[in-house]
This record gives structure tokens, C-alpha cells and sequence, in this order.
């Protein structure tokens, strides 16, 4: 096993030094890689629009409509359609990350874009819809908000949804509610990932833009580069036939390691809530539970999280100044007040990207080592104590 991780290492090494000197990527420099909002769902909706800088009119669109989502000139018909947002107005309408609509068809499709975040659903809610895609469905087809409030600039009679996400995870049945009766608007088939259907789209991107567009094919390759660092595909071939070689020499253990790795996960993070709940308790002076309260069930979801990569709800509940508080583990770690409920990511870069059921992503594969989950663990109790302090003033108030 050492010399396997040995071998491992050097190889890393290697093509390290090589990535270093060719990191450049005009785009992780101006924005954070993993920002589904103001990086991710402005570029893929800035390359769809005909009229968008680009100077390409509608032939990424068309690859994009026809191609990856497989819809004909019947189900969506590309003339003369709005996309939001676009290169004027960047606010997304009624909360709906890209949003593609034909007035004249009365066609509309809504894509749902999850890198890290969970569906936004609304249990509480007992007047509109509680799921997030029933929600943005209904907003479209009835011209009317969660709220009842007349929404109809987009008002549509046919529309289809999609749900973007970096491996093909699967929105929550909650979110997908009405829909599943619908089978021409949603069905298995609108579940998008970033790793197949997105890295798909934009290598036909560069291979349909003219060579002299060397500008624009310069944008779409450094996010296509982007994509495939965050899916992990960014291995040049003479690095992968290499590493396979090392594997292929150390056999037993790499199988090892593989079939166990789903244990290094779930001791990680059983770990994580132990060691937070204890430290909360003694730095703080406060009593917490875990969420939910039966061990039983706590250890039950970290099976989830860890073993099947489930985003589920369970976390730290606590009272803090009077006030009941919450640590969640849903989706990327976040935090904030039961009642009214307030709310916030942690805004440490060492915190603001771990998600629990996903240890592809570095600062969450790093809580393995105990060093750091310690220290990962002390910035979240000082963030939260600095935000008692202060009245949790840094928290938003949400539904």
C-alpha cells in the first residue's frame, strides 16, 4: 500500500508542476469555480442567447436545444425567444437559474442549475407549491407566483424542465411534486449533468465555431477546461495510461482502497459531527443534539450521505443566545436561526465548499485528514460566535 501511494505521489508530483505552469483560466481568476449563479448559469445562458456578444446568433442554441435536450422544431421553436438571464439583464426571473421561453409558441423551458446547493423546497408552505421545480413550473404555466401575485411576462402554455447537476443527481421526489403527472414536461430523461451533457455541448460548441472566432472558441475552451477540472476529466492521456500502469502493478491494494474508501467516508464524517458537537458544547457553553435526535437514525443518514452520496437533511441543533440554532448538512455546509429563519453559508473559503456526501470535492476529501477537520471545525465555531455577537446580523431572512 505505501508503495502504491508512493507511486501515486510522485505521478501527481510530476503533472502537478505541469498544471501549475498552465493554470491560466480567465475565468477561475475573475470568479470562485464553483459560483452555479453569477459563473455558471451566466455563461451557459450567454452562449445560448442569438443575441448575446458572441456574434454566433443561434447555432449554440440549436446545438444545445436540439442536440442535448432532444427536442424538435415541434416541441420548441427557436425563432424570435427570450432567454433569462442574458447579457443585459443578469437577475434570474422568479428565482429560475436559465429560462428559455417562445411567446408566440407559448413554449417555455426551465433549467434547474445544483452545483453544490439542495432543491429549495418549502415545506412550510401551505398555500403554494412546496417543491422548487413544481414551484418554477407552476410560476410559467399559471402566470402567477408562489404567492398568487400576477406573474405573466413569461406565462407559457408547454413547458418542459430540467434539472442540471454535475453527475446526473436526481432532484428530491418533494421538488419534482406536480410534475411526475406531467410526463411531456419532466421525465427521467430531463436530468442533466455537467460531466456528459454539458462537456458534450461545449466540444460541439468549438468544433461548430468558424476558426476565425478565435476569441470566442478562447472563452468556451477555458470554461471547457473548467468543466472538466470540476468533473474530474482534466487528466491529460499520458497521465491516466500511467497512473493505469501503477494500478495495474498494485492491483490488491487499489481494490482495496477502493472497496473500503466508502468507510474512510463515513468515519470522516461521523468524526466531523462528533468532534463539532463537542467542541460547539465546550468553546461556546451551550448545550446541542444531533438532527435527527435517534442515534440510530443520525448514524442511518451518514450511511446515506456517505455510501450512496445522498444529500439529506441532519446536522447540529443548539441554543445559542436564546436562540434556537441549526448546523446543516444539506447540501454545502450552512448554518443559521430556527425561528424566524434566518440563514447563511459559512463564508471561509476552507468551509463555504464542503458538501458532505460529495468528497470529489477537495476541502471536503480534506476533512480526512484530523488536522484539518480540526481546524476546519474552529473556523465554523468562530464564525458563529462572532454572528451571536452580533444579533446574527450576517443571516438572511428566508422562507
Amino acid at each position: 500500500m505505501r508503495e502504491l501511494f508512493e507511486q501515486i505521489s510522485n505521478l501527481k508530483e510530476e503533472y502537478d508542476e505541469i498544471r501549475k505552469k498552465n493554470r491560466f483560466n480567465v475565468i477561475t481568476a475573475l470568479h470562485k469555480e464553483r459560483d452555479e449563479v453569477n459563473l455558471h448559469s451566466r455563461i451557459i445562458s450567454y452562449l445560448l442567447c442569438p443575441s448575446s456578444g458572441h456574434g454566433m446568433g443561434d447555432i449554440y442554441l440549436k446545438s444545445f436545444v436540439r442536440e442535448i435536450l432532444k427536442l424538435n422544431e415541434n416541441q420548441f421553436d427557436l425563432n424570435n425567444i427570450s432567454i433569462v438571464p442574458n447579457e443585459i439583464n443578469k437577475t434570474e426571473y422568479k428565482e429560475i437559474d436559465i429560462l428559455l421561453v417562445n411567446k408566440r409558441t407559448s413554449q417555455a423551458i426551465i433549467i434547474e442549475n445544483k452545483i453544490d446547493a439542495q432543491d429549495s423546497n418549502n415545506l412550510n408552505n401551505q398555500h403554494g407549491y412546496q417543491g422548487q421545480l413544481e414551484r418554477y413550473y407552476s410560476t410559467i404555466t399559471t402566470g402567477k407566483d408562489n404567492h398568487g401575485k400576477p406573474s405573466e411576462e413569461f406565462k407559457s402554455k408547454y413547458v418542459h424542465v430540467y434539472y442540471l447537476t454535475m453527475k446526473n443527481q436526481p432532484p428530491s421526489e418533494i421538488s419534482i411534486g406536480i410534475l411526475k403527472n406531467e410526463p411531456s414536461s419532466w421525465n427521467s430523461n430531463h436530468v442533466l449533468s455537467y460531466d456528459s451533457h454539458i462537456r458534450e455541448w461545449l466540444n460541439k460548441c468549438l468544433e461548430i465555431s468558424p476558426e476565425g472566432n478565435t476569441e470566442v472558441k478562447s472563452f468556451i475552451k477555458h470554461y471547457s477546461n473548467l468543466i472538466d477540472k470540476m468533473t474530474n476529466n482534466d487528466l491529460p492521456i499520458d497521465e491516466r495510461l500511467r497512473l493505469k500502469d501503477i494500478v495495474s502493478e498494485n492491483i490488491s491494494s487499489s481494490k482495496y482502497l477502493i472497496d473500503n474508501f466508502k468507510h474512510v467516508k463515513w468515519h470522516t464524517v461521523y468524526d466531523f459531527w462528533t468532534q463539532l458537537k463537542d467542541q460547539l458544547e465546550k468553546r461556546l457553553d451551550i448545550n446541542s443534539t444531533y438532527f435527527p435526535t435517534d442515534s440510530t437514525d443520525f448514524n442511518i443518514i451518514i450511511t446515506k450521505v456517505t455510501h450512496h452520496d445522498t444529500g439529506i437533511n441532519h446536522g447540529l441543533l443548539f441554543n445559542i443566545n436564546d436562540t434556537k440554532a441549526y448546523i446543516s448538512g444539506f447540501g454545502k455546509l450552512s448554518w443559521g436561526v430556527v425561528e424566524p429563519k434566518k440563514w447563511t453559508d459559512f463564508s471561509h473559503e476552507n468551509v463555504a465548499e464542503i458538501n458532505l456526501s460529495d468528497f470529489s470535492s477537495e476541502w471536503t476529501f480534506q476533512l480526512i485528514d484530523k488536522n484539518k477537520m480540526a481546524e476546519v471545525i474552529q473556523i465554523i465555531l468562530t464564525e458563529i460566535s462572532n454572528s451571536a455577537s452580533n444579533n446574527f446580523e450576517n443571516l438572511q431572512t428566508t422562507d
